[in-house]
């Protein structure tokens, strides 16, 4: 039973801080396995008198012999360094080397760089199947480096209108409903306006008066050819002529400046009209987002009607850990997937990078503009999202589920024989279409990887740490 004198005391048994770097670790037996005899028998010395009771050379163990206490310089070197390599350990119970065993020493895995690997072996042929562990082929693709981002959808405000009338009115007639598609210059609200009419009265008004003015100037110019009228009369019947036009030429515009096209400027100069309508157009061709028009509402200039926005293309509004947004650059591609679907990524491209850093939450705001034509994307949705950086690489592609996480970092789990299976390391950038994984590093075309019960697989793994490590024949 292993205890020490003072409650504070510790030594490399009991305190993991204190083992020798790299030097491989018996859980089961609480000893360095280059001096566990019960899992490497192979390497106890021949002739050399042995302890069973304590697990030690009887040259060493000051359990039976209190006066080797002391003739060490530490506790440590009771299970002293053995002569043979570490090659030579090998793990009996499993059939692999010592230090490729991943159910015997799975605190290796942290260490592994990408393609190093450790080896997990099930207890017999049949038992992955058995475990439902299915695996497929990695196929050869291309990928790119990416930053990690969050989005949020939202309308494209280039192509986003809040339709208000520019007169105060009532709500005579509304001709479409939200969602609809309109063309543009469609009308889409008529208003009842005393405003619109007076404008109209004074253009009619003033459309009847340049006519007069204009036949009484042609006539002074006539009588002052036969120098019936005199020269001051022709100048004051020109005057007249010119201010009507001005008067006519403001009125026009003030129509204009209520939406009025020159087609029904004409007609109402043409018809002598003076009603109180006012047609609200759309300034462009899109999608009616929000309707606020009721009949028989008082509306005032700046209140929207309505809502259009063209839906072809939408905004991702992403944000970029700031940590990690030193490769973004306007231009670049972006590939992102929504929270609510399991379809194609969405591929688009960074329009504007933020000048400043969220303070509560250390992200940096950026925007990408996709392509929405399908119609299929909502504003509001949330999703992850890649921001590719770099040049593409060659890589290769398995499915998502095949990618596990094991303190951080990421790993594939490989098929050796039908009960082995490595734990490799892998290093990967990012989502491909069809629910795949890029890996770029730790993984060659054609190899085997598990793809359904890798969790499984992974549970196999982390057994020693669940107390089902090495075990006595």
């Amino acid at each position: 039973m292993h205890s020490h004198d003072a409650p504070s005391e510790t030594c490399f048994i009991c305190d993991a801080s204190k083992r020798e770097t790299g030097r491989l670790w018996c859980t089961e037996h609480a000893r360095y396995e280059d001096r566990c005899w019960e899992c490497q028998p192979q390497l106890r010395e021949e002739g050399r008198l042995y302890c069973e009771e304590h697990s030690l050379y009887e040259d060493e163990c000051f359990l039976c012999h209190p006066s080797l206490e002391g003739a060490h310089d530490d506790e440590n070197s009771m299970l002293r360094q053995h002569d043979s390599p570490k090659s030579a350990l090998f793990c009996n119970e499993h059939q692999v080397p010592e230090n490729e065993c991943g159910i015997c020493q799975p605190q290796l895995a942290a260490a592994l760089k990408p393609g190093a690997e450790l080896k997990v072996r099930f207890e017999s042929s049949a038992s992955a199947t058995k475990a439902g562990v299915e695996t497929v082929v990695a196929r050869p693709t291309n990928a790119q480096m990416h930053l990690p981002a969050v989005f949020e959808t939202s309308y494209n405000e280039n192509a986003l209108a809040h339709v208000t009338p520019l007169a105060a009115g009532i709500v005579g007639q509304v001709l479409v409903d939200i969602g609809e598609e309109v063309e543009e210059g469609e009308v889409l609200v008529e208003l009842q306006s005393s405003e619109v009419a007076s404008a109209k009265s004074a253009f009619v008004t003033a459309t009847v008066d340049l006519e007069l003015k204009k036949k009484a100037l042609v006539r002074e110019q006539g009588l002052g050819t036969k120098n019936i009228s005199s020269k001051k009369e022709v100048q004051e019947a020109e005057a007249a002529h010119t201010v009507s036009s001005l008067a006519l030429a403001t009125t026009r515009q003030q129509l204009r400046n209520f939406g009025f096209t020159e087609a029904e400027l004409d007609a109402i100069s043409t018809g002598r009209d003076t009603s109180a309508t006012l047609p609200i157009r759309a300034p462009f061709r899109g999608t009616l987002v929000e309707r606020n028009a009721v009949l028989g509402e008082a509306v005032r200039p700046g209140v929207a009607l309505f809502v259009l926005s063209n839906l072809d293309e939408m905004w991702l509004d992403l944000a970029v850990p700031a940590d990690k947004a030193g490769g973004l650059k306007v231009g670049i591609a972006v590939v992102a997937s929504l929270d609510s679907s399991t379809g194609a990524p969405l591929r688009g491209t960074l329009t504007w990078i933020g000048t400043a850093i969220d303070t509560r939450s250390r992200m940096l705001k950026a925007r990408a503009v996709v392509d929405n034509s399908a119609r299929t994307l909502r504003a509001g949705s949330f999703g992850d999202a890649q921001i590719l950086v770099g040049e593409p690489t060659a890589s290769v592609s398995v499915p998502r589920e095949s990618v596990q996480r094991y303190e951080s970092n990421p790993y594939v789990f490989v098929r050796l024989e039908d009960d082995l299976y490595s734990l490799r390391r892998v290093e990967t950038v990012g989502a491909l279409p069809g629910n795949q994984v890029a890996v770029v590093s730790g993984l060659q075309p054609n190899e085997e990887v598990v793809a359904t019960g890798a969790f499984t697989v992974m549970s196999e793994f982390l057994k020693s740490r669940l107390g089902a490590g090495c075990v006595d024949d």
